[in-house]
């Protein structure tokens, strides 16, 4: 039986990022669980690649307060250490009433969460800086920007490895037991073959499959209103032609559930849009209904005039993992150790959706502030 002192089970953005924080204590042993045979294979790889600046989130909820804190530590991370970025900046435009009403709340809200630097652009302003958009009034972020996820969760894995985190891909775990001051946690390896860790602590970094793995350690999901809702989004490629139309990214008015089918520019200045949002039951169905290219098409060419029917083409798919139903609004991070539901030294992330790539240093700092206060 192997033991240690800290298990994280989960090696998208967010498990990389805890254990990365965690490892510069030198004297805790750590291994990080995961199930595919590499990192971010799930959510953390398959979305926007957007650094967001915190104007979506109510003020002193864990999405806003790390979101904001998340920024200006990833700016620094990325700077620090050579990962791909770019201070691109994002317009969330309106062209009628109610979408104004709109980006008038989140500029308010924005600046009420300490987001820095936002203000709202006229017609006339928009047109200078994009003039190939239809806006009637927009909220400007200069703080969003663009990241190459894979270099980041690239630099968080390297990292934890040097300090000695062992990361143990191709690794599925079956069982969590917790017995008097230590959990007992089976696993089926890469070889098919079941071992045990006995660990101190244990994180939930599980992401779309976090309330399984609290199932396992003798969480109520239901009780505790922790369930896992799989929301789809897809994206759509938009034509070359295309390819430097757009100097900053380009967003709606968000809608209950997403921030609405937006631009995605990537470090190449390509150009693709989404992602659409809906509920589905399964965790693992990535396909892109090429039917959805009308809802795309209209949805986007109400603010961008340029574009023609046949510019779009399938792209990809990611799901998030959110706390809310179908009949909720809003639901936060949930973020806590769990001595109260007698399961001292288990630490559950669940809902660590957007901005989870935003807030993921911020998140390792949270985690690691938890753990030295237990």
């Amino acid at each position: 039986m192997e033991k240690v002192d800290i298990t994280i089970i989960g090696a998208g953005v967010v498990g990389l990022a805890v254990a990365s924080k965690l490892s510069t204590n030198k004297n805790t042993e750590i291994v990080l669980l995961e199930r595919h045979n590499s990192f971010g294979k799930e959510t953390s790889s398959r979305n926007s690649e957007v650094i967001h600046a915190g104007m979506y989130y109510p003020t002193d909820s864990l999405k806003a307060k790390l979101c904001v804190e998340g920024n200006r530590k990833l700016y620094e991370l990325c700077k620090k250490n050579s990962i791909p970025q770019k201070k691109i900046g994002k317009l969330i435009i309106a062209n009628n009433e109610k979408e104004s009403e709109k980006i008038h709340s989140l500029y308010t809200l924005g600046n009420a969460n300490g987001v820095p630097n936002l203000s709202l652009l006229t017609k006339e302003q928009i047109q200078k800086k994009e003039p190939c958009i239809t806006a009637k009034s927009a909220l400007l972020s200069p703080e969003t920007g663009i990241i190459d996820t894979h270099q980041l969760m690239n630099y968080y894995e390297k990292t934890a490895e040097s300090n000695g985190v062992i990361i143990a891909y191709n690794c599925n775990v079956q069982y969590i037991e917790y017995n008097t001051d230590k959990y007992t946690i089976s696993v089926l390896d890469a070889d098919n073959q079941i071992v045990t860790i006995q660990s101190n602590i244990v994180i939930n970094c599980a992401g779309l499959h976090s309330d399984t793995i609290a199932t396992m350690a003798g969480i109520d999901i239901h009780k505790e209103n922790c369930k896992i809702y799989p929301c789809k989004g897809e994206y759509f490629n938009l034509s070359n032609k295309h390819k430097n139309k757009l100097n900053h990214l380009v967003y709606p008015a968000p809608t209950q559930i997403s921030l609405g089918i937006h631009t995605v520019l990537d470090l190449n200045n390509s150009v693709k849009l989404g992602p659409n949002a809906f509920y589905i039951d399964s965790k693992d169905d990535y396909n892109v209904d090429s039917s959805h290219q009308r809802e795309f098409f209209d949805s986007v060419r109400t603010y961008l005039p340029f574009i023609e029917f046949n510019d779009l083409s399938p792209a990809m798919s990611g799901i998030r993992p959110k706390l809310q139903s179908p009949k909720e609004s809003f639901r936060d991070f949930i973020i806590r150790e769990e001595s109260d539901n007698g399961l001292p030294g288990f630490i559950n992330l669940l809902g660590v959706e957007s901005p989870g790539i935003t807030a993921s240093a911020a998140i390792g700092e949270y985690v690691f502030s938890i753990i030295n206060g237990l």
